[in-house]
């Protein structure tokens, strides 16, 4: 009985053994590989094209110079000759001598107001120089240049304050007309209207002598010569 057992014991323990042999033996299972996977490469970014600029539309203002037709006007007695627009009204009036001058004095208001006037002088020792005298006290000083137009060499002046700049030329006797006449012209242009000072140099360029023969040939209308504006006593 105790053979069996053991015989028993040698089969189980033998079949163990065998059983075990043959699983180390035996072909593992293969677990399938993952496949890779892609990884698609990103295209590189492209950056939007930046919008346009745009700017808010800019007012543009138009200003329009009027510009008048002009008319030539003359003075045959004291022999000069200007153009002016043909709406204004220019006169001449005798003056009452300034001091320390001598001879007669004439002014032409070619803007009332004394705002563009000519003086027309015989000319004299002092005149002309009382003329330079008063214009170079403006203050702020003036500018001075010397200047020939129509064969009439002038002492220019110009100095700007509070908006406006006056200009006065005065005539050098060598060049006052075959009757001893001299010239002294002045406008004062306000600074705010950009074509009044031009307007007004283009009527002193048109400025000149004239020779007593051609007095009546010489286009243009006879300046009026009215009596002296009153003062504020109610005396001429």
């Amino acid at each position: 009985m105790r053979n069996c057992a053991v015989l028993l014991m040698i089969i189980v323990v033998l079949s163990m053994f065998f059983a075990g042999c043959t699983q180390f033996s035996g072909t593992s299972p293969v677990t399938p590989a993952v496949p890779a996977t892609t990884v698609p490469t990103p295209e590189p970014e492209t950056s939007a094209p930046p919008a346009a600029l745009t700017s808010a539309p800019q007012q543009v203002v138009t200003i329009i110079h009027q510009v008048s037709l002009i008319r030539d006007i003359k003075d045959s007695e004291l022999l000069f000759t200007l153009q002016v627009p043909v709406e204004w009204k220019v006169t001449t009036h005798r003056l009452i001598n300034p001091d320390n001058s001598e001879g007669l004095v004439y002014q032409t208001d070619v803007v009332g107001d004394n705002v563009f006037y000519i003086h027309t002088y015989a000319v004299s020792r002092n005149q002309d120089q009382a003329y330079r005298d008063q214009f170079r006290k403006w203050s702020p000083p003036p500018t001075e240049t010397a200047v020939t137009i129509n064969d009439i060499t002038y002492e220019r002046f110009e100095s700007t304050a509070d908006g406006k700049t006056t200009v006065a030329y005065v005539a050098r006797k060598s060049s006052a007309n075959e009757r001893g006449y001299a010239s002294m012209i002045a406008f004062t242009a306000n600074d705010s209207n950009r074509f009044e000072r031009g307007d007004y140099e283009r009527i002193v360029a048109s400025f000149r002598y004239f020779g007593g023969n051609f007095a009546s040939s010489m286009p243009g209308e006879e300046i009026p010569r009215v009596s002296p504006p009153l003062v504020s006593s109610g005396s001429a």
